[in-house]
């Protein structure tokens, strides 16, 4: 931002110059008399578009979690790994395991700090502009609801993880950071609820720029996080496990709602082809960008940048090893025909356990003797399968002639950290498939929301009002046709009404 405020800077000087020289010194006084521009919020700074449009971007820049930590990662790829779905070779120690003072842990600190820094600037700009409010274009307007959108999105992950949590609407005075309290965080919620209601109303359904916040990711948002609170209070949340059912009723009608509109008049879509939603190539496609609503912008097709989350996920052939999927995970996937490995009938075959499974479990995870495409840079493509078992694997060079290479992952130097000594046999190949950039600079976009998802909170919502009608069945069932799953009730009928098959089948879908 502050090279594009110097920019901007120097052009005025540019242009005024000229001025200057060809109207005389007449206009000096005028030309000097300016604000300083590096004095946000003590000068006028916020009062016209492009003022605004650079405040708006900052917040965006925002959403990239600090991607230059020590792991050169977004936070919330991390979160991943501290389930049971994910591992760090590292044995989670990211998060502090084995630290007995867990209220100085780094990443725990930085993750508040990370958040907080990044709701600071969002109000920054919002109290810079709200005294020139009704002056203000709509294009203007536009930018700050936004903003409003990016600081909810913000503070959802606060009270995601810290339920009852310091909350500021503008910018924190200096008597304000004497004492800091937390404020209960069902009032978190129902103010962010509101925020998110009043920029909708002010968005367009379809943003001027390419990923630039819609009135899909506001009520997205909102969904979201209603289904979240409305589980928080139905199941119970934070030190006490305070449960308040009316409450969680309340919530989960907003989420069914919210996540209703989205779908009936926001013209989303899925895409048609699921693995295009990870691939820089397929993040290009018209479909993909229907499907795709929030997301960490590496790439927006004309500039990029990159980050390293793949540089840690690859197998050591062509990479490092930092990150696997658990055996938990691929287990979690059904079969073909859509029953679980372990329940009769699957035809699930524990020596061929890989064979006629649901299509996303290929999608997300590398098993043995999938192909791998690698790429390091330059002429430095690689195809090899990736093996588990022996010291070395089949290779193929760019030109198709096939050789015997060291499996790097089994044995060597390097091969403790691979995912042979890691216990798992697994890779990552969600954001992993490397065609088209080298692995260690890749530009695809992070999504942070999908279409799909707003199908399933609203499947999920209504089945914790117990409104088990044919729309929940439906939103689910078109998230599974996608990769030719079959209906939920084809595969069991017991399920329509039957409230925990519901709930377990719908959060079954959350991968």
């Amino acid at each position: 931002m502050k090279k594009a405020i110097k920019y901007i800077f120097n052009n005025k000087v540019l242009a005024s110059g000229a001025l200057i020289l060809s109207l005389g010194i007449a206009g000096c006084s005028d030309y000097l008399d300016k604000e300083p521009m590096s004095e946000y919020l003590s000068s006028n700074f916020y009062n016209n578009d492009g003022a605004i449009a650079q405040g708006a971007n900052g917040c965006y820049q925002r959403l990239l979690m600090d991607h230059s930590n020590t792991s050169s990662i977004p936070y919330c790829i991390l979160w991943d790994m501290y389930t049971p779905y994910g591992i760090e070779r590292a044995d989670n120690s990211s998060i502090g395991v084995g630290n007995i003072e867990l209220r100085t842990n780094f990443t725990v600190e930085q993750t508040w700090s990370i958040l907080y820094t990044s709701v600071a600037r969002c109000n920054s700009v919002l109290d810079g502009a709200k005294p020139f409010y009704n002056e203000l274009s709509d294009k203007a307007k536009t930018y700050l609801a936004e903003i409003q959108v990016l600081r909810s999105h913000y503070y959802i992950q606060l009270v995601s993880l810290w339920g009852d949590i310091p909350y500021f609407t503008s910018a924190v005075t200096e008597e304000q950071t004497k004492q800091v309290s937390r404020t209960p965080w069902k009032e978190v919620v129902d103010d962010i609820l509101k925020t998110l209601d009043e920029a909708a109303d002010i968005l367009p359904w379809t943003a001027a720029n390419y990923g630039r916040v819609d009135k899909s990711v506001a009520l997205g948002l909102k969904a979201r996080l209603a289904l979240y609170a409305g589980s928080w209070c139905k199941f119970g949340f934070g030190m006490d496990g305070e449960k308040d059912q009316a409450k969680a009723t309340e919530y989960f009608k907003i989420a069914a709602a919210a996540s209703k509109k989205v779908i009936d008049e926001s013209g989303r879509d899925l895409a048609t082809n699921y693995a295009d939603l990870f691939t820089r190539i397929g993040q290009l496609k018209e479909d993909v960008k229907k499907e795709t609503m929030l997301f960490m912008m590496f790439s927006n097709q004309i500039h990029s940048f990159t980050q390293y989350m793949s540089l840690g996920e690859q197998v050591r052939m062509i990479g490092q090893s930092g990150r696997f999927p658990t055996q938990q995970l691929v287990d979690t996937y059904e079969m073909k025909n859509g029953k679980r490995i372990d329940e009769t009938g699957s035809g699930y075959n524990p020596k061929k356990p890989f064979e006629s499974r649901d299509p996303r479990l290929k999608e997300t995870v590398y098993t043995h003797h999938d192909v791998i495409i690698g790429n390091t840079g330059g002429d430095n493509k690689m195809k090899f399968l990736m093996e588990v078992y022996n010291p070395q694997t089949t290779s193929w060079d760019k030109d198709g002639n096939e050789k015997l290479v060291a499996n790097l992952d089994y044995a060597g130097a390097v091969a403790q950290y691979g995912y042979v000594s890691s216990g798992v046999g697994f890779a990552w190949k969600k954001y992993n498939h490397f065609d088209d950039e080298a692995n260690a600079n890749p530009s695809y976009n992070i999504l942070i929301m999908r279409f799909a998802e707003i199908l399933l909170t609203y499947a999920e919502a209504k089945i914790e009002l117990n409104e088990l009608d044919a729309t929940a069945v439906n939103a689910i069932d078109r998230v599974r046709a996608r990769v030719g799953m079959p209906g939920i009730l084809s595969v069991d009928p017991t399920r329509e009404n039957d409230q925990l098959k519901m709930r377990q089948i719908v959060r079954r879908e959350r991968k």
